[in-house]
């Protein structure tokens, strides 16, 4: 997308005389990068430039001179009087940052709580012990709920009891779902560990966190059937730049049996094209180097050329909506496979969650004639009891161990 003309913006010339002018080229361009339309960008910079006016009738013969409080005043003001459009706001905050980057502005002096201390230490001795930039956010979101509660009851953590936790667990329990109270809680325990190890706490308190049924080989893990996952890749429509986009994100989750989260970080970087591999960087830090399928090679390429959009970024998936930003959580592929499931119109499985393409890769793989220790190394799994559970789909080689029912010889 290129720059748009601001020539016919009003106040446009003042804009351009403004000693800070810099800054709101950077905003421009960042609009540019996040694919924002030339409409959006004409009405903030419209703003900008009213905001411009206002401050040079306020300080007069200093255009130069910028107060930390004149955007929060400015806009006070247009909201009182009811001018100001969708998106003014968040134009002038895009001007407030670069304003300050550009070291014309003071950042906004932040209020330091106490529990928000105790979650920054949390979080940067998480990253000591090598935890993972995604894991440490997981753990440090749950360790701010925890210690905000705790702050607001209790006015610290320092006379925390085992019924203090006991008692949080209970009242926040409800709502929960049953496969994520294991992360909960394990969440949980290494947080108090760590208040215990920095003398926040005079005991241990993790104890007092349960640990929940583990019934991961209770029941066979939901997949689908080689049709039903031809369905799902069908329904993508390859005319658009969401199915272009689609079609790469499932082979990739299906054919390759890859995490949400491998599929968002995967960067143009780990691609090697002439030799046909592809990098994952897997959970725990782990690496691993996978041959590419020509079919998900092709996909991946096909939106690489006619559906990614321009950006700075080396991750491969973006946004299709304005702003067309990288992925930077696992949720945009989440959501990827939960519409593909529903626009296929899949039904009789448990799960409707990504997790379900890698069980049908699994199960695919399985039923093929891999072995377990081969499908271990395809799965990437750390531990191999883990591959344990994809057992129960080789009926045939479970057969075999069984022994023979007594009554058959009586």
């Amino acid at each position: 997308m290129t720059i748009p003309s601001f020539e016919t913006v009003k106040r446009w010339k003042l804009i351009e005389d403004w000693p800070h002018r810099a800054s709101v080229d950077a905003v421009i361009t960042s609009m540019v990068d996040k694919g924002y339309s030339s409409e959006t960008m004409v009405r903030a910079v419209r703003f900008i430039g009213a905001f411009v006016e206002c401050q040079n009738r306020r300080h007069g013969g200093e255009p130069e001179r910028l107060d930390a409080a004149d955007i929060d005043q400015f806009i006070a003001s247009r909201l009182s009087t009811g001018a100001i459009e969708n998106g003014n706001r968040i134009a002038l905050r895009r001007l407030q940052i670069e304003l300050v980057r550009a070291g014309v502005l003071c950042p906004p002096a932040e209020k330091a709580q106490p529990a928000e201390k105790v979650a920054t230490l949390f979080g940067a001795e998480l990253h000591r012990r090598g935890y993972s930039k995604h894991s440490i956010s997981g753990h440090v979101w749950s360790a701010r709920r925890f210690l905000r509660t705790v702050w607001a009851e209790h006015s610290g953590v320092s006379q925390l009891t085992h019924i203090e936790v006991r008692n949080y667990l209970a009242n926040n329990f409800e709502g929960r779902m049953s496969n994520s109270l294991g992360t909960w809680f394990s969440r949980l325990r290494v947080l108090l560990r760590f208040l215990h190890a920095s003398a926040l706490t005079e005991h241990d308190l993790s104890a007092a966190v349960p640990s929940p049924r583990n019934l991961r080989f209770s029941a066979l893990p939901a997949y689908m059937s080689v049709s039903q996952l031809k369905s799902v890749l069908e329904a993508c429509d390859l005319s658009t730049i969401p199915g272009r986009r689609d079609l790469a994100v499932l082979l990739l989750l299906s054919r390759l049996g890859l995490r949400a989260s491998e599929v968002a970080f995967l960067s143009l970087d780990d691609i090697d094209w002439r030799s046909g591999l592809l990098r994952v960087n897997g959970k725990g830090g782990r690496v691993a180097t996978m041959p590419l399928p020509k079919d998900v090679g092709a996909a991946i390429s096909d939106y690489i050329l006619h559906g990614r959009p321009t950006s700075g970024s080396r991750t491969i998936f973006h946004r299709v909506q304005t702003p067309c930003t990288p992925f930077e959580t696992a949720t945009p592929v989440i959501l990827i496979a939960r519409r593909a499931l529903k626009r296929a119109k899949i039904s009789g499985t448990r799960s409707h969650h990504a997790h379900i393409f890698r069980h049908t890769f699994a199960t695919i793989a399985i039923r093929s004639g891999v072995g377990m220790t081969e499908l271990a190394q395809l799965l990437r799994h750390k531990d191999p009891d883990t591959t344990r559970i994809y057992a129960k789909f080789d009926i045939e080689g479970l057969r075999s161990l069984s022994r023979p029912w007594a009554g058959v010889v009586l």
